[in-house]
């Protein structure tokens, strides 16, 4: 072996012994505890996900409940018996045909926590970088400073994944046992779910390397240029898009197989996920711009107190506007989940709306099979609901580090004047900007079509219906609450916000 080939593998390997690297990733700050207690969370919240999944592809179909009769293309009649599952499971687990919508469900929800995982790991970039550039003077290697940081995030991985079986424990003892027979959505605890708990353990683990590496890859700077590295090229957004409607388009035809079904389904959904955020991240990017007053029209003087107010409103969106800009890559996850939630939400109301428009009320169908239809349809937007929570949560974790990264900018705006009650309206645009248009174009992008077989479907019926109007609500409640959440948040930054802006700040290099 040449030497130049041994002493290029030897900087590849850390010299740190593990004495050294428990000492050095141990919690010692504030921003060290949040990050490692997120971190954990959402380590949790993927595990949770990925063993309600589980739970739902390994539940067996044992109860006969009757045989079905059908004709074979050589006209001899095929009996074919058919069974479900036991345990008193809600019908959208003891049917087989309705079981894998439920298992996507789950699998999805992995996503939104997915994405808080990826912006746990980067809380206190800045401090980290700066720790890491005093051990690479003090002698360290790049493989030293990749060690820590991966043990590091092995180790809050490997807590929430620890915490994941615990926690399903306690969501099937709410969901499962304490549900009456016919109702519970959470199948009995059997064997092989402890191997399903060791199994997400392990997959944590694994995924922890990953995202060590990737999730430490820096922002860009706040600046007035135009977008810099790390932001998805107009390319990646098109083709992104085209392949996520080629696969809807396709999607009867590679899915008439039952099991190919769900991977083409969460293939679409990636792509189109791909495809948002990095179109919500290449916006954040452009936003910020000098204003050119040479080309503003000419108007009469407004008064004193008008023109402060409009002056307020600018500066306000401006900076919020550059916080976004310096948090792309958060934007683009998070971005990217809200727009799934939107679909779900729009799917969900729209095929509500269908179903209530062709049944309610018509004697040629059983008004008895209602409730479960329009239950099913809850359970998708309760499940879109608690994604788009996390993905909200995680854009606050990432303006909460933005705060912590650039208290002296922010100390220096309030040194000019600028009130705390005002960065904090700075903190809900910044998350509105992000949040609201995501969730509502997702929402629109599933209402459209449907909403215009709604209309075919009442011309052909020949009477009116104001179910018709169902889907074009849910887009505007949907924006609203979104909106709403993000203005409740921001003011939980208000605390956050006042420390960013003191004063003695300013000394910060």
């Amino acid at each position: 072996m040449s030497a130049g080939l041994l002493t290029t593998r030897r900087a590849h390997a850390s010299r740190l012994q593990p004495a050294a690297v428990r000492s050095m990733t141990a919690v010692r700050s504030s921003t060290d505890r949040l990050r490692s207690r997120v971190t954990a969370a959402a380590a949790g919240g993927v595990g949770v996900a990925l063993m309600i999944a589980a739970s739902a592809a390994t539940v067996r179909d044992d109860v006969l409940i009757g045989a079905s009769v059908s004709t074979g293309s050589d006209g001899v009649e095929v009996t074919e018996d058919l069974y479900q599952a036991s345990g008193g499971l809600a019908p959208f687990l003891a049917e087989p045909g309705l079981r894998p919508g439920f298992t996507i469900a789950a699998v999805l929800l992995v996503l939104p926590f997915l994405a808080l995982a990826v912006q746990a790991v980067r809380v206190g970039r800045v401090v980290d970088e700066r720790r890491s550039r005093r051990l690479l003077l003090a002698g360290a290697t790049w493989a030293d400073v990749r060690t820590l940081r991966t043990a590091r995030t092995r180790a809050a991985f490997l807590r929430g994944g620890l915490a994941a079986g615990p926690l399903y424990l306690l969501l099937w003892l709410v969901l499962g046992w304490a549900l009456p027979a016919g109702s519970r959505l959470l199948p009995p605890l059997h064997p092989a779910m402890l191997l399903a708990w060791l199994a997400v353990v392990g997959a944590l683990v694994l995924a922890a390397r990953v995202l060590a590496v990737l999730g430490f890859r820096r922002e860009e700077r706040l600046s007035w240029g135009g977008a810099g590295a790390g932001v998805p090229s107009r390319a990646f957004v098109l083709l992104t898009a085209l392949g996520g409607v080629a696969v809807v388009v396709a999607g009867p035809a590679l899915a008439r197989n039952d099991h190919v079904f769900p991977v083409v389904l969460v293939l679409a959904v990636v792509l189109f996920l791909l495809a948002a955020g990095g179109g919500a991240a290449r916006s954040a990017a452009g936003t910020v711009r000098r204003p050119d007053l040479s080309t503003a029209p000419t108007v009469p003087p407004a008064p004193a107190r008008t023109r402060t107010r409009r002056w307020r409103d600018v500066a306000a969106h401006l900076l919020a506007d550059a916080q976004r800009r310096g948090s792309t890559a958060a934007i683009t996850g998070t971005a990217g989940v809200l727009f799934v939630c939107g679909l779900s939400f729009g799917v969900a109301s729209s095929l509500a709306a269908e179903l209530l428009v062709e049944r309610l009320g018509n004697a040629d169908y059983d008004q008895s099979g209602l409730g479960f239809y329009l239950t099913g349809f809850g359970l998708v937007a309760v499940v879109g609901a608690v994604g788009a929570l996390v993905a909200v949560a995680a854009l606050l974790l990432s303006l909460t580090d933005h705060l912590l990264g650039n208290r002296r900018a922010v100390a220096s705006v309030a040194a000019l004047g600028v009130p705390t009650r005002r960065l904090v309206r700075v903190q809900a645009i910044a998350l509105q900007r992000t949040a609201v248009p995501a969730v509502v174009i997702g929402t629109v992008v599933a209402v459209v079509p449907y909403t215009f077989g709604l209309v075919v479907t009442v011309v052909d019926l020949g009477q009116w219906s104001p179910f018709v109007l169902l889907p074009v609500a849910a887009v505007v409640v949907v924006g609203v609450v979104t909106a709403a959440v993000c203005e409740l948040l921001a003011h939980l930054l208000a605390g956050r916000v006042r420390q960013a802006a003191a004063l003695e700040n300013l000394r910060v290099p």
